[in-house]
């Protein structure tokens, strides 16, 4: 959310020019979002979760733009002329082709980048029908508050509702600003990618009709950023909080002005640039906000670039049939998961259907599955499958599920396969084809062929890891009778006097982390709220495999006084499995008919859940210290890890793997440094730190996404 400060002038001769001065609360609203979730309001780290991909093909990705004109009064019923010169400035500034990109200072020349994204006014609506990409709606309300009523321009009775938010990138263009009477004017907003928003009925952005679009506003710009995963450079605030870009320079508050070129925060040359900042000379976006962009775009939003929106498609080849579906050559139905589409076919049906937007599945690695396809009412037709693993927009003759005859009008058949391991992590398609074999054409069936006769159908996929973490449990009551978590002690986790009858019921703080070795003992401590007779529990998930056995409860009390600490001593198995497993840590109060010992997933009506990481390992000769935690980010890690020491300096940096085994010497002087870790496998790591006499071990993870 962009807002300006204006000062107000009772005689206008009195009046001077006045710098506008802005402050975007898209960090509030997306923390506020996540808290609404009952998610970990941590914001990088929930950026850090979202699903990435990897850029496909030469094409320029192009990203179709529906904008609803809310309007009141006619001076809010803006132009069209001007909504298209908002997408023209996007695309200007998202193809490094805005005027003033060289007027960059030369310390920050080399770290501009292309993002290399276009946008389009959608040419198709989401019923296949020819639009302008533009839609007005008058309402009864004369303006929108921003803070109030956020959403509320989004849908009827006052506004109206998006296009599938999956497939356009939907903005809202209303007055969110006349009503502040002075003071701080909202120019726009947009929520970040994260915590289920994507998709949402309130996925998208707002802009205001007359600041947001004023001459030379970049607010379209900025706010496509939030859209696309960016933070501001400053994030929380102060010298301690970070965007997660390596390439931004630390900075503990927003810019508005350019004239001082020399300005210093947190001890760093100002990159007041940015179009992540507010300075009134923004110009540039850096290499990783280019590629974080991107990422989050073939990933989590890849199905904006699939629906061929813009008069174009940045995805597989679109078969055409001459003859189509006239002679009965259809297909009559495709389930698979969560994918249910049964009885569609027709003789007059088209030859081709996206039903990317309207049926998709999630799909593990390694997971084993059966797509079952019905065929239509003409035989002898050939069927096939086809998953596009790698993402890269081609169906390969690897990534074919198998070809199958129908003898039977109607007839099914069920294809079993299993994903790769290497399969790509995220969104990408799952294409169907029923079809004739007229003379000459290719046998077996080939994938974007021109057939004479058939049908072709895309459904959406999402690759995801195993595992999908274990259970949370709710609570009717929660934390309101004093019945919450006051402490968790172990190792480097000490969590202390974080409870409150104002709480959740469930706190997700695996950000925090300690390294157990095998076959060694350790005491946790676990002090309670203030009230008693509550069950303390602690569980460890051993065996990673996110369900919390009997066996691996690590202790258990019922406590006797108020913020009592009880201290479970436990050793970890031998064979406990390596890397990064969960502690969870319960204080509860059962009621009628609930569980009356602890136990890891009964939704109690009073208490309090809190989850922590612990990283098992072999033995590696490290000793954690007492010292200040070391922060590293983002963890895990698919590119270069960066690593905030605060006012400690390092003396010597290892990495080493689960077994003991150095793997990389980092040499650095400097607080703050990054770790690449291109060239480290998937899996557990841990970073030994000597500095200011003390040996510092911090586990972190590798996963690489493609």
């Amino acid at each position: 959310m962009i807002r300006i400060a204006l000062l107000s002038c009772s005689i206008l001769a009195m009046c001077i020019t006045l710098s506008a001065q802005e402050n975007c609360t898209s960090h509030t609203i997306s923390q506020r979002w996540l808290q609404q979730q009952g998610q970990n309001t941590d914001v990088l780290r929930a950026i850090g979760k979202v699903q990435k991909g990897t850029r496909k093909g030469g094409v320029t990705p192009t990203i179709p733009v529906v904008v609803h004109v809310v309007w009141n009064t006619n001076p809010e019923n803006v132009a069209s002329s001007v909504i298209q010169n908002m997408v023209a400035t996007m695309n200007e500034d998202y193809q490094a082709l805005n005027s003033d990109f060289n007027n960059v200072r030369s310390a920050f020349a080399s770290d501009r980048t292309n993002p290399d994204i276009l946008f389009c006014l959608a040419q198709v609506d989401p019923n296949g029908n020819a639009t302008t990409g533009i839609t007005r709606t008058q309402t009864t309300d004369t303006w929108f508050d921003p803070d109030t009523e956020t959403d509320d321009m989004k849908s009827p009775p006052k506004g109206i509702s998006p296009w599938d938010p999956n497939r356009y990138l939907n903005i809202w263009i209303c007055d969110i600003s006349s009503g502040l009477g002075g003071g701080l004017i909202t120019t726009g907003y947009a929520y970040l990618p994260f915590g289920n928003m994507v998709g949402s009925d309130i996925d998208g952005i707002v802009i205001d009709y007359n600041y947001g679009l004023a001459s030379g506003s970049r607010t379209a710009t900025h706010e496509v950023g939030h859209y696309l995963g960016l933070l501001h450079p400053w994030a929380d605030g102060g010298c301690g909080s970070d965007d997660g870009m390596g390439d931004t320079p630390t900075t503990d508050q927003a810019t508005f002005s350019c004239t001082n070129t020399n300005l210093m925060r947190c001890s760093q040359l100002t990159q007041y640039e940015n179009f992540m900042d507010y300075a009134d000379c923004s110009l540039m976006f850096t290499t990783e906000q280019g590629a974080q962009m991107n990422a989050i775009l073939f990933g989590d939003r890849a199905q904006l670039l699939n629906n061929g929106a813009c008069g174009t498609v940045s995805g597989p080849c679109l078969p055409t049939s001459a003859g189509g579906t006239s002679e009965n050559d259809f297909i009559d139905g495709v389930q698979l998961g969560s994918i249910n589409n049964t009885n569609s076919g027709s003789i007059t049906g088209p030859s081709y259907t996206n039903y990317a937007g309207t049926y998709s599945t999630n799909l593990e690695r390694n997971g084993n599955y059966t797509v079952t396809v019905t065929s239509g009412d003409y035989t002898p037709d050939h069927y096939a499958v086809w998953i596009d693993y790698d993402q890269d927009d081609v169906f390969e003759a690897t990534e074919k599920l198998g070809d199958w005859q129908n003898t039977a009008i109607g007839a099914s058949h069920a294809f079993a396969f299993t994903v790769p391991n290497i399969a790509s992590i995220g969104t990408t398609i799952m294409r169907v084809r029923g079809v004739y074999y007229n003379t000459g054409e290719p046998n077996p069936t080939d994938p974007c062929f021109a057939y004479d006769y058939g049908e072709t159908e895309d459904y959406g996929i999402t690759i995801t890891s195993p595992g999908s973490g274990p259970c949370v449990p709710t609570s009717l009551v929660g934390t309101a009778d004093g019945d919450f978590v006051d402490g968790v002690q172990l190792g480097s986790i000490n969590n202390t006097g974080s409870g409150g009858i104002a709480g959740p019921s469930y706190q997700d703080y695996t950000n925090q982390s300690t390294t157990l070795v095998r076959g060694e003992e350790y005491t946790l401590d676990v002090t309670s709220g203030n009230y008693t007779t509550d069950i303390l529990g602690a569980w460890i998930d051993f065996n990673g495999n996110d369900v919390f056995e009997s066996n691996e409860l690590v202790g258990e009390a019922v406590t006797a006084t108020v913020f009592e600490t009880q201290s479970f001593t436990f050793t970890v198995p031998t064979n406990a499995a390596l890397g990064s497993v969960a502690l969870r840590v319960r204080c509860v109060y059962p009621d009628n008919g609930e569980p009356d010992s602890a136990d890891p997933c009964a939704n109690f009506t009073w208490g309090e859940t809190e989850d922590y990481t612990v990283v098992i390992e072999t033995s590696t000769g490290i000793t954690a210290s007492n010292s200040p935690t070391v922060s590293v980010y983002p963890n895990p890690a698919d590119g270069d890890l960066i690593v905030d020491m605060g006012k400690l300096v390092p003396e010597h940096v290892d990495v080493i793997d689960p077994t003991g085994r150095i793997v990389a010497i980092i040499d650095t002087l400097s607080p703050i440094f990054h770790v690449t870790t291109n060239a480290l496998a998937n899996g557990q790591y841990v970073l030994r730190i000597s500095a200011g006499g003390l040996s510092h071990s911090v586990p972190f993870s590798v996963v690489h996404l493609h």
